[in-house]
Parts: structure tokens; sequence; C-alpha cells
């Protein structure tokens, strides 16, 4: 690795750490020059502006986060149904967004897409790669005869997540008397019942 690719690697490390510790707000420029050791020149070097630093770490880990749903499935066994594909997804999220994201980070997060302080792409965007794998598991379904709707299963896909949006909001709003995990399995059950016994 070169020594520039080093310094803006040293750079988002330390950006990650400290963005671990404190609100997205509350982490300057000056802050993480500092504790990276190098100077504010440089950071500007690589970096537009604090915001382009959080807009990059924010779609690196929306990245990471989608390659583990994808790992996850891929564990599953093999002629599992859809149904039971997409409930395991759900759970799997709900674990994310509860035990590694976390209700503090989860609301910063919300706050800052309300605000449009920065681009949010990477989390809201309907490219991203968690997109992919509902539509992929909800077209299998579709193909094997499980679920049976004449909606394309591009606009299922975009409800299906704006439900998962929805919930994790609701969590959000209601933390810490809105059990995320178990309301999402209800919903989505009722959800998928719905494509299942449609005509």
């Amino acid at each position: 690795m070169r020594k520039g690719e080093k310094t803006k690697q040293k750079l988002f490390e330390t950006a990650e750490e400290l963005f671990s510790r404190f609100d997205f707000s509350d982490v300057t420029v000056d802050t993480i020059v500092e504790a990276a050791g190098v100077s504010k020149g440089t950071f500007y070097i690589y970096f537009e502006s604090k915001d382009a630093l959080i807009a990059t770490f924010l779609s690196d880990y929306v990245d990471r986060v989608d390659a583990d749903y994808k790992a996850h499935l891929d564990t599953l066994p093999s002629g599992i149904t859809a149904t039971d594909m997409l409930l395991s997804l759900i759970a799997k999220i709900a674990d994310v967004l509860t035990d590694a994201i976390g209700y503090y980070r989860m609301s910063i997060v919300y706050k800052i897409q309300l605000t449009e302080s920065f681009n949010m792409d990477a989390v809201k965007g309907y490219n991203r790669k968690l997109y992919q794998i509902f539509s992929d598991v909800l077209g299998q379904g579709i193909e094997r005869g499980e679920f049976k709707t004449k909606l394309p299963v591009d606009t299922l896909t975009k409800h299906f997540v704006m439900a998962l949006r929805g919930l994790s909001y609701e969590w959000c709003i209601r933390y810490p008397d809105f059990e995320l995990k178990e309301h999402a399995l209800a919903h989505f059950l009722i959800l998928l019942n719905g494509i299942r016994e449609a005509s």
C-alpha cells in the first residue's frame, strides 16, 4: 500500500473509531486529524469535507452489513422455502440493528436522513445490495410458485424494504418499549401470507 493510501486509510479508520464512540456531529475534522496524527491540510487532500468522509464511512459500513446478510442466506440449507429464507433474513437484520448498530446510532442515521445534511444514498438508495437480496429471494419464491402475485418483483422488493424501514423507525421512536425482532417477524409473516394466498 502506497503512503497516500495508508494515510487515507488511517484517517478513515480513526474517524470510524471516533464515530463508534461519539455522535457524528460531535466529531470534528480537528478531532479526527489530531487522533490520526496528521495535518488538517492532509485531511482535505483525501476528503472534501467531514460530511464526505461520513458518507464514505456509511457506504462502507452498509456494504459490509449487506455482505453479511448475503453470507447469512448462503448458510441456510438448500431447498428451504423463500418464506423461511426471508423470515431468517428479517431476524438477522433485526439482530444487527439491535445488537451491532444499536438504537442510538440508528436514531442518528434517521436524524441525518431527515435533515439531509449530506448524501445518504448508500443507506436509502435503491441500488443497495440489500434490495438485490430481497429481490432475488422474492423472485425465487415466484418462480417456484410459492408466491402468487401479479406485482413485479421490483415493486414487491420496494414494499418489503419500506416495511423494514418503517419497523426500524417505529423501534427508534418507541424504544425501549418495542421489541424489533418480534414485531418484524410478525409483520413480515403477514406480508408473506398475503402473497402466498393472493390469487
